[in-house]
């Protein structure tokens, strides 16, 4: 049986098959966003993730690269996060970030600068020199870890641990990136990101926080331009 599944994403079209009392995601893949995505990338990112189990397991990727499968994950999308769940959450981040990845890093500037190309307004620009002026300053070599860089609330399911989903924008990256997302989504008060930031590095410093500040300012950014960009 296959059946298309309600909540669908900007870049795939998502069907759950269920075959021998077996569960599967199958999702053909759209050209519907500004930035080019390596679906061989995502294959492999989503594959070490799993053998770490924090992703469903990858299946088949198309020759062609119009689709893939990988199998069912069951759990909850969560609105809210109790204590134990920002616990829970940060761990499970902690360990996608120690994950050993040697791919060149996805280049948030670059991506800033690209859409200076062709987002002209005076609004965008104010947008884009705020964001690479700030990365001049926090976008350090040592906060590079392998990112998940999309992780809204639906992208992570809870089921006793936690699980990521939809991978197709993960590369190296800033660790800021992904904790600043995390605060952003689930709208995190100071104690909240207290806990986060606490529970992810285990000894809490200013400078985290601070950071934390700083790409929360980041994304936000980044979004505001990708919505311009793409609708």
């Amino acid at each position: 049986m296959i059946k298309k599944v309600k909540t669908q994403g900007l870049c795939n079209e998502v069907y759950k098959i269920e075959k021998n009392n077996k569960e599967f995601i199958l999702r053909f893949f759209k050209k519907a966003h500004s930035v080019k995505i390596d679906r061989k990338q995502e294959f492999k990112i989503q594959t070490l993730a799993y053998k770490k189990k924090l992703a469903s397991k990858p299946i088949y990727l198309d020759k062609d690269l119009k689709f893939m499968t990988c199998e069912f994950l069951a759990g909850k999308h969560k609105k809210n996060l109790s204590k134990k769940q920002i616990k829970i959450l940060a761990r499970s981040l902690k360990k996608l970030h120690g994950i050993k990845y040697k791919k060149k890093p996805y280049s948030l500037k670059k991506e800033f600068l690209n859409y200076k190309n062709y987002l002209k307004d005076k609004k965008s620009k104010k947008l884009i020199k705020n964001s690479i002026d700030i990365l001049k300053k926090n976008d350090k070599k040592k906060d590079f870890v392998l990112s998940h860089n999309d992780l809204n609330k639906e992208n992570i399911i809870f089921n006793n641990r936690v699980f990521f989903i939809d991978w197709e924008f993960a590369s190296k990256n800033n660790r800021f990136f992904d904790l600043a997302t995390i605060s952003i989504k689930f709208k995190l008060n100071k104690k909240e990101e207290k806990l986060l930031l606490s529970t992810y590095f285990s000894i809490l410093e200013k400078k985290q926080k601070k950071k934390l500040k700083k790409f929360k300012i980041i994304c936000k950014n980044y979004w505001k331009l990708w919505f311009k960009a793409n609708f």
